[in-house]
């Protein structure tokens, strides 16, 4: 059984989008369903908090990507917050840190909604020999 839960809320400058659980391929189409909506709406700066994502595989991670890169520059970027350093570690392997703004938690993208580099946004600490798989499991080792 998948475990996976997905909220959207108004909370400005942002949409917040939580996510809790695991997202893979299994349940995509749940948080495609609830995103694809915001994306259509204009001035919609998505936050996701990872914080509570246990697991996440490459079509969890390219529903994010699209995501992001889909709000309109002037819009501001989509965000991140609150990943583990697995997950973090894994983002910066992909090659995928440079499509987000990082924040290290949801207090953090309120208190500093500005959009900053995500490579001064954190500091990389996670090493793992299994990272270079396209999955992160945050509650394990990757």
């Amino acid at each position: 059984m998948h475990d996976f839960q997905v909220s959207v809320a108004q909370s400005p400058p942002f949409t917040l989008v939580t996510l809790i659980g695991e997202l893979d391929v299994i349940t995509v189409p749940e948080l495609r369903e609830r995103v694809t909506p915001l994306l259509a709406r204009p001035a919609t700066r998505i936050l996701f908090d990872v914080e509570k994502l246990r697991f996440i595989d490459s079509a969890g991670m390219r529903v994010l990507i699209d995501a992001c890169v889909r709000t309109p520059p002037k819009d501001g970027d989509g965000a991140l917050c609150g990943m583990s350093p697995q997950m973090r570690h894994l983002f910066s392997l992909l090659g995928l840190m440079s499509r987000f703004t990082v924040y290290p938690t949801r207090a953090d993208a309120f208190s500093h909604p500005v959009a900053v580099p995500s490579d001064t946004a954190h500091t990389d600490t996670a090493h793992t020999d299994t990272a270079h798989t396209d999955t992160a499991r945050t509650d394990t080792a990757v």
